[in-house]
C-alpha cells in the first residue's frame, strides 16, 4: 500500500478512537510527522497503539508534556537519581512589566524583554508574552525566569530566533518558561523563512549556559535549543526541559564541548551533537538519563563533512520509547561512546 494511503487510514482512526479525548490534534500530528519520517510502518503495531491510546487519555490539552524542575521523565535509579534541580538564583531581577510589556499575547513585548535583560536578573510574572522579534543578550551572568503560568509565544514565520545569547559569556540562564510556536502541524521546510526560527541560541564562546525547566513546542526552526559557532560554548547544563514537535533538533550542540543534557523529555524530536564539519569542536558531551518517545531520537554524534571525531562523547541510561538512536558516524568519522540504553520498540541506524 502506498504511503499516501497509509498515513491517511492511520489519521482516520487515531481521530475515531480519540473524539472528545484532549490533546487530538496533537497526536494525529505525530502519527504524520512518524509518517513523515518514514517510519511508520516500523512502528505500526499494537502496542504502539495502546500507548498512544493512554497517552491521549492521560494528557490535558494544554501542549501535553510540560517540563517541571521537580519532575524527571524517566523513574528514579542509581544510574539516574535526580529528582529535582536547584535553578541559578536571581539577583535584584526585574519585570518584564516595568519596562513595558502587556503580557496580553497581543502585544509584541520583544522591546520590554530587551530592556529588561539590559538591566540585569529578569523574573517574569505569570501572563502570555509575544515575542516575534529577537531578544540579544551580550553581558554574562544574566538570568532569566518564568513563574508559573508564563507563556512565551511567536505567532510568525521568520528567520529570526527569539533570544540570542552571544559571546564570549558565561553564566547565563533561562528556567521555568514555557515556548510556544507558530508550527502546530510540524512543517518542515529548510528553503523557506524559519530554519532559524529557534527559541534560544547560543553562538560562539557561551560558556556555562543552563538551561532548567522549560518546555518548548512547535517552532519552525531546526531546533529548540542550539549552540552555534567553530567555538560553541564549553559547560552547558540542559536539564529537565522537554521538547515536542519538534521539525528537527529539541537540543543540537555544535561547536560545543563538556555539556551534560540529562532529564530532558523528547516528544516527536531529535537531541545531540551534529557538527557542520570536522574544525568545530565536541567531545565531553554527556547525554544520560533522557526519555525520547513518539519517534524521538537521541545520538552522541552522527552527522558532520570531513570526518568527525565524536568518540570523546556519552549516550547513557537513556529510554527510547519508539524512535531510535543514531549511532552511525559521518564519513571518515569517529562515533560516541553508547552505554546501557533502553530501548523500547525502538531501533538503532
Amino acid at each position: 500500500m502506498k504511503k499516501s494511503i497509509w498515513v491517511v487510514v492511520i489519521m482516520i482512526v487515531v481521530s475515531l478512537l480519540a473524539i472528545n479525548t484532549p490533546g487530538v490534534t496533537r497526536h494525529v500530528q505525530t502519527v504524520y510527522a512518524v509518517w513523515d519520517d518514514g517510519r511508520v510502518l516500523e512502528r505500526l503495531n499494537w502496542q504502539t497503539l495502546v500507548r498512544w491510546w493512554h497517552r491521549l487519555r492521560n494528557e490535558s490539552d494544554d501542549g501535553g508534556h510540560r517540563a517541571s524542575l521537580t519532575s524527571s521523565p524517566v523513574p528514579a535509579t542509581p544510574n539516574c537519581p535526580m529528582t529535582s534541580f536547584t535553578p541559578p538564583k536571581l539577583v535584584d531581577p526585574r519585570s518584564p512589566k516595568a519596562f513595558g510589556a502587556a503580557g496580553d499575547g497581543k502585544t509584541d513585548d520583544t522591546k520590554a524583554f530587551q530592556a529588561a535583560i539590559d538591566a540585569g536578573d529578569v523574573l517574569v510574572p505569570a501572563g502570555t508574552y509575544l515575542l516575534n522579534h529577537t531578544v540579544v543578550v551580550t553581558a554574562s551572568n544574566r538570568h532569566l525566569q518564568c513563574e508559573p503560568g508564563v507563556t512565551l509565544k511567536k505567532t510568525i514565520r521568520k528567520n529570526g530566533n527569539m533570544f540570542n545569547f552571544e559571546g564570549p559569556s558565561t553564566g547565563n540562564s533561562v528556567v521555568g518558561c514555557n515556548f510556544v510556536g507558530a508550527n502546530p502541524t510540524r512543517i518542515r521546510e529548510w528553503d523557506r523563512d524559519g530554519e532559524y526560527d529557534i527559541p534560544i541560541q547560543t553562538n560562539g564562546a557561551v560558556d556555562h549556559f543552563v538551561l532548567a525547566g522549560n518546555s518548548f513546542r512547535d517552532f519552525f526552526g531546526q531546533s529548540m535549543f542550539q549552540t552555534e559557532g567553530q567555538g560553541g560554548g564549553t559547560g552547558d547544563i540542559l536539564m529537565f526541559n522537554s521538547f515536542a514537535n519538534c521539525p528537527l533538533y529539541g537540543i543540537a550542540l555544535v561547536g560545543s564541548v563538556n555539556g551534560r543534557v540529562a532529564y530532558n523529555l523528547a516528544d516527536n524530536c531529535r537531541m545531540g551533537p551534529e557538527n557542520n564539519d570536522a574544525t568545530q569542536d565536541t567531545g565531553g558531551n554527556v547525554l544520560e538519563c533522557n526519555r525520547m518517545v513518539n519517534g524521538g531520537n537521541i545520538t552522541g554524534g552522527a552527522n558532520g563533512e570531513g570526518g568527525v571525531d565524536y568518540s570523546g562523547n556519552v549516550v547513557r541510561h537513556n529510554i527510547l520509547d519508539g524512535g531510535y538512536m543514531q549511532i552511525s558516524p559521518p564519513e571518515h568519522g569517529k562515533p560516541a561512546k553508547y552505554i546501557d540504553n533502553t530501548c523500547n520498540d525502538c531501533g538503532t541506524e
